[in-house]
């Protein structure tokens, strides 16, 4: 079916759509969900760097919202449903005597700072496995937002330390492991083969990072020691090198 005014469906109007049998009714509901859809998943559509969004996030949520009423429209109608059906949002909306309470996009209570700092740690843990596939629909995996929400949801899991601020965490791998998995090297002469050189190696690339030549040798050089299954002993710091050779 096509528009039986002529044109495009979402040129058709108010007085167009009530002189319409039901069939021509949900066709107009059905072909406004997918016009609305199709503008979504190009504003939602990964971009190259420095290139400006073609939408604002409550343009796209003002965009979901509209597919969303069309498409429960369409249904309604298709289920023969006893439930009124209205040309537009803002017939639908004009008919509510209480406005829903939800955020647009995540359909339950929005999450505010202060409702965030109260949450429990399993609330929190929850938050964030709800926000990381929403931020990854709306802004694609490879968005800076949804990553990080993966990152702390993941991080969550895997150690119960970990509480995120409601902010979120910009940390990089190695910054999230010194500040909640030290490495507590008073135990080093006790570690395995295999401990001591997770442990240079993490301390190589952390010292690399930050520049500091001498340091990263002297990692570089117990890792070797260590594949090699050298005779010479290994040491955790330089420090702890210097005061044996001391002695």
């Amino acid at each position: 079916m096509t528009n039986p005014f002529g044109g495009r469906w979402n040129t058709l109007t108010s007085s167009e759509y009530h002189t319409m049998d039901k069939d021509y009714r949900k066709k107009y509901h059905y072909a406004m969900f997918s016009f609305y859809n199709r503008q979504i998943k190009k504003a939602v559509t990964p971009r190259k760097a420095g290139q400006a969004p073609p939408a604002t996030d409550d343009q796209i949520r003002g965009l979901r919202e509209l597919a969303r009423f069309h498409s429960r429209q369409g249904i309604r109608m298709e289920r023969e449903s006893t439930k009124e059906t209205y040309y537009s949002l803002e017939d639908e909306q004009n008919r509510f005597m209480i406005r829903p309470r939800y955020d647009a996009v995540e359909r339950i209570p929005h999450t505010t700072k202060e409702m965030y700092d109260k949450y429990s740690r399993e609330d929190k843990l929850r938050y964030w496995g709800r926000l990381a596939p929403r931020l990854t629909r709306e802004y694609g995996n490879k968005h800076p937002k949804a990553i990080m929400a993966a990152r702390i949801k993941h991080r969550m899991e895997s150690n119960p330390n970990y509480n995120p601020a409601f902010e979120g965490d910009e940390s990089t791998t190695l910054e999230y492991k010194d500040k909640y998995r030290p490495c507590d090297i008073s135990e080093y002469n006790n570690f395995t083969d295999k401990e001591k050189r997770k442990y240079h190696y993490r301390c190589m690339r952390r010292q690399e990072k930050k520049g500091n030549k001498e340091a990263y040798l002297f990692h570089r050089r117990m890792v070797r020691r260590i594949n090699n299954n050298s005779r010479l002993l290994t040491y955790s710091t330089p420090e702890a090198e210097k005061e044996a050779e001391e002695e």
